[in-house]
């Protein structure tokens, strides 16, 4: 590395921009070495340095090597701030451990691996220092044997076994982490059964992030002791619960004594903002009944038995009591709503677009016929204060016949508060029937705000001047410019 730097921008909030710029005299370029600047702003520089990438990784652990290899200075500077840079040492399966833990000081240890190596297995000794832990498709037949002594500076951990080895995959023993991971803020557990589940959970009660994914038949955790478990996580702001395709059914529905019954007592989870699911309507059902979640703000789910998100779909009155209760979702007057085959994506924005104000909501369901409107109406307390709504179709021509059965006029029932409406290309062949078959006193029920209407045009679809649908969309106007109701259309040239 040069130990000179030059530097021509001096309009900078950087504290070693700042500290540069008061050499140079008259606007001359003067060369400053590296020595002559104070080590708190050459600890700032190497906060920049560090910027942007995420805490123990393998990309961090390289970066900050390389500062520690300039000089002795920049060494003792790293390492006398190790919390302020955040620096680990990563430890792969190739990593000669030894050795490393030798010549490093008493840094924390990041695992990440594919196998058991014994540099792998030498790194898990120094458990103290053990931060984050991560194994991929490792043997099942190891993980009874893993990790069972207590990792008291433990905070997150990844374990995923191999799909393909074994029919019946292991469960958690009931000694792992010996029985208590009081630091542990990030879990995630896939292909693994999980009976011992709500020991571990009742120790962590700093966890933020919890996954539990390609739940096994053999590994099922009744939707009761899943209730229970997530009384004590208090801080939890991500929820995902997947179960494997090969477990789905009966087994995974409440017990008898509990079905069609809600929670006797209530979970608030403060700080829940994404929530996604993927298994049994009934489990999601008893699940959501005993939550209230005031901030969140994605939701993701995937109902897999037919029959009952045909009828009920999951009784979704449930799941909007637990995100009902969100003081800001008033302020929400924008919606992008996409629309695909068994899939609807409701994308809501507030006034001032920011990407952390967004509401998300995601619900595929596991049957043919399409159930958009119903959904829609389940929703209104979402969707009745928008003002701007786009609608995009995402579906393949292959499933298009499904689509004329979706009672698209029942789509629009909540949105009573819609000023200005743009249809994709791909959807206006479907909608322009049910508005063109309305009456002057109907179209003014339909969207009764409407003033703008935005249609698309699609250079892969014949233009719409030209086809039945622009008759229909002049039909419709007509009715509401006899009702004092005008609508004004506009058209846009998209590419998709």
């Amino acid at each position: 590395m040069n130990p000179h730097m030059y530097i021509e921008n001096t309009d900078t909030v950087s504290k070693g921009f700042e500290f540069v710029s008061t050499v140079q005299k008259r606007g001359h370029i003067l060369p400053v070495t590296f020595g002559a600047i104070p080590d708190d702003i050459l600890l700032d520089i190497f906060d920049f340095f560090l910027q942007g990438i995420e805490p123990f990784s393998y990309y961090r652990a390289k970066r900050w090597n390389r500062l520690v290899h300039v000089c002795k200075r920049w060494r003792y500077l790293v390492f006398a701030s190790p919390l302020r840079l955040d620096l680990c040492l990563y430890c792969k399966g190739r990593t000669p451990v030894m050795e490393t833990l030798d010549v490093w000081p008493p840094l924390p240890i990041e695992i990440s691996s594919y196998n058991l190596s014994p540099n792998i297995l030498a790194a898990l000794e120094h458990r103290d220092r053990v931060r984050r832990v991560s194994f991929h498709r490792i043997p099942q037949n190891r993980l009874a044997k893993l990790m069972l002594e207590p990792f008291p500076a433990l905070e997150r951990l990844s374990l995923e076994t191999d799909p393909e080895m074994n029919e019946n995959p292991p469960a958690l023993p009931s000694s792992f982490l010996g029985g208590s991971a009081p630091r542990l803020q990030s879990l995630s557990l896939s292909n693994i059964s999980l009976p011992t589940l709500p020991q571990l959970l009742s120790s962590s009660n700093d966890l933020v992030d919890l996954s539990l994914q390609k739940i096994p038949y053999g590994g099922y955790i009744s939707p009761e002791a899943m209730a229970t478990c997530l009384c004590a996580l208090t801080r939890l702001t991500n929820l995902r619960i997947r179960f494997s395709f090969n477990c789905l059914g009966s087994r995974h529905r409440p017990s008898p004594k509990t079905q069609g019954q809600s929670p006797l007592t209530r979970t608030v989870l403060a700080s829940l903002t994404k929530f996604e699911f993927y298994g049994d309507s009934r489990y999601l059902e008893y699940l959501v009944a005993g939550i209230d979640a005031p901030v969140l703000k994605v939701v993701d789910i995937s109902p897999t038995d037919v029959a009952l998100s045909s009828s009920l779909i999951f009784d979704i009155q449930n799941l909007t009591r637990s995100i009902d209760h969100s003081p800001t979702l008033m302020s929400y007057n924008q919606a992008k709503m996409v629309l695909s085959y068994r899939h609807v994506e409701i994308r809501l924005l507030p006034t001032m677009k920011t990407h952390h104000d967004e509401f998300f909501l995601a619900i595929r369901f596991n049957d043919a016929n399409f159930q958009l409107p119903s959904i829609c109406s389940h929703f209104s307390f979402l969707l009745s204060g928008v003002e701007r709504l786009h609608i995009e179709g995402r579906w393949t021509p292959s499933v298009q016949a499904d689509m004329v059965d979706a009672r698209w006029l029942d789509l629009f029932s909540p949105f009573i508060s819609v000023q200005t409406l743009q249809i994709s290309r791909r959807v206006i062949p479907f909608i322009v029937p049910e508005l063109e078959g309305l009456s002057v006193e109907l179209a003014t029920k339909v969207l009764p705000a409407l003033g703008d209407l935005y249609l698309e045009e699609d250079l892969k679809y014949p233009p719409l001047a030209s086809g039945w649908e622009q008759r229909g969309i002049e039909r419709f106007i007509t009715a509401r410019q006899c009702s004092n109701h005008p609508v004004a259309v506009h058209y846009l040239e998209v590419s998709s």
